[in-house]
């Protein structure tokens, strides 16, 4: 009985050993089976990896490496392990990667980059991370990860070309460029910029722009202002002169700012060009000054001339009044000898009074006060008296002075005493600058709504460099005392003036020993002409 039980007790025993052993069988392969299935999962992935996973042993012989290190140099797996890294690295690279793995060994985290020759000899650029493989505190290799950064660089290199080539911009102008932050400190500054302050560009990055440009005295209050703009207590000023302090002392600058701000919309501070105008500034305030004296000089013109008005046209009129009753034999009769004198006195009293007339003529023109008086008048009659006073003068040098009217001109509005003045100043130019048995003509004819008067002669004619000079007050084309021709040079500048109140214009067309043709038109109606 008792063997019996014995026997069932070890026939259970036995089978639940085998249901156990059974069972932990089953448990390891589906362990197993996992542990197959997390390999392969890793494996894949460390495989499909984009970027390398290396192994190295204390010698630095590639002891593992992932199918990436034929993406990145062409080499496979194969090719790799059992090599030295140092056949990979670009030899100019080699000790500077030494160094780092140096540092890595001694527990140091260093990211490093090198470049690496490839296998059809190319250079590219990988960035790597690694640490210590360390067992029972015995250093056994290295493990780490390379990415490729070839792209990268690249992108990098054009950078640098770009900030290159946008800073050679910035040194080739002939101002100063400048960034501050909002404390007011230098971010940016351009070649002219270290030129004015004669330091280094390095010496002024992160220094305080007003600490180094502006002058003790201004520099508080420059700074409180743009601590103020920064926190928009105060409105920003595009643009705004300052002085500031220079290696060759203060300076007057013109600044044009903008603000910098950031992807937000906030303040990170300004950009300001600055151009010095510190001889601009003194050329103004020459100018200043200049214009001051010139309203003085023509205060002083204007009073001599109303004097001159007084006091020496009324003594002129009496000079040439009585020498023509001398010369009359009013009071007496004179002797021819006497006569000869007498002509020459009302000659020089008329050529002074005419210049005293013309030159109170132009101070009214100059002060605004000259004023037309417009009146419809018979061109033909007009033409008529001018002949009858020129035509001695031209017959003294015998000169065919000739008139030609066009027969459709009847009338015109003007001013008949100016139009008078002006043609009568331009025949007597030409007779001046004619030689004796030359030729002047004077042509009259109409142009549309326009009146066209020319006065042509064969005389010494201009150079094109003088033509500027002959409409300006007391200008002469000889100014020598020893001038062959004699005048003031008033007479063109008043012939130009009341040709334009008229609102017509003036035309000189010359040659230098070939003549000169002055014209002028003026409107035959002046109904829109304004009075000066």
């Amino acid at each position: 009985m008792e063997d019996k039980i014995g026997g069932q007790d070890c026939h259970d025993l036995v089978k639940e050993l085998n249901g156990k052993i059974a069972n932990l069988t089953a448990r390891l392969e589906f362990t197993e089976s996992k542990l197959k299935d997390t390999e392969e999962f890793y494996s894949e992935r460390l495989n499909n990896l984009n970027d390398v996973l290396f192994s190295v042993d204390p010698e630095g012989v590639f002891t593992y490496i992932n199918p990436a290190i034929e993406n990145i140099t062409g080499y496979t797996i194969e090719e790799v392990l059992g090599t030295h890294f140092t056949k990979h690295v670009h030899p100019d690279d080699i000790n500077g990667l030494l160094e780092d793995i140096e540092k890595t060994v001694a527990g140091e985290h260093k990211p490093y980059m090198f470049r690496i020759v490839k296998k059809d000899g190319n250079i590219s650029y990988v960035h790597t991370t690694s640490r210590p493989i360390i067992k029972d505190g015995e250093f056994k290799g290295i493990n780490g990860l390379m990415v490729d950064i070839a792209r990268l660089k690249q992108v990098e290199v054009r950078l640098k070309e770009e900030r290159d080539r946008a800073q050679n911009y910035l040194d080739i102008v002939g101002v100063i460029i400048l960034a501050i932050d909002t404390e007011g400190n230098i971010k940016l500054i351009n070649k002219k910029g270290c030129e004015i302050f004669e330091k280094e560009e390095s010496q002024l990055i992160s220094s305080n722009w007003f600490d180094i440009a502006l002058p003790e005295k201004i520099r508080e209050k420059a700074k409180r202002d743009y601590k103020k703009f920064i926190l928009g207590e105060i409105e920003f000023k595009p643009y705004f002169e300052v002085t500031i302090q220079t290696k060759d002392g203060e300076r007057i600058f013109a600044w044009h700012n903008r603000c910098m701000n950031d992807e937000d919309g906030n303040m990170m501070g300004v950009l300001s060009s600055g151009d010095d105008i510190t001889e601009r500034k003194k050329a103004e305030q020459a100018l200043v000054f200049a214009k001051l004296i010139s309203e003085n000089a023509n205060r002083t013109k204007k009073q001599f001339l109303s004097n001159i008005s007084h006091e020496l046209r009324t003594p002129l009129n009496l000079i040439i009044g009585y020498s023509d009753l001398l010369y009359e034999d009013y009071i007496g009769t004179t002797t021819k000898e006497q006569k000869k004198y007498l002509e020459v006195v009302k000659k020089s009293g008329n050529r002074l009074l005419l210049l005293l007339n013309s030159m109170i003529e132009l101070s009214a023109i100059e002060e605004g006060k000259m004023e037309l008086d417009l009146k419809e008048f018979s061109i033909p009659v007009i033409i008529k008296d001018i002949k009858n006073s020129t035509l001695p003068m031209a017959k003294k040098k015998n000169i065919d002075l000739q008139f030609f009217i066009d027969e459709n001109i009847k009338t015109i509005k003007a001013d008949k005493n100016k139009f008078k003045t002006v043609l009568y100043n331009l025949i007597n130019n030409a007779i001046k600058f004619t030689n004796e048995y030359g030729n002047i003509k004077v042509d009259v004819t109409k142009e549309g709504q326009m009146l066209n008067v020319s006065v042509k002669d064969d005389g010494i004619g201009i150079k094109k460099e003088n033509i500027d000079k002959l409409f300006q007050p007391f200008s002469q084309i000889d100014s020598s005392l020893s001038r062959k021709f004699e005048g003031a040079g008033l007479g063109l500048s008043i012939v130009k003036e009341f040709v334009e109140m008229h609102g017509g214009k003036v035309h000189v067309d010359t040659e230098i020993n070939n003549g000169s043709n002055f014209s002028f038109t003026i409107p035959l109606s002046n109904e829109n002409t304004e009075t000066h």
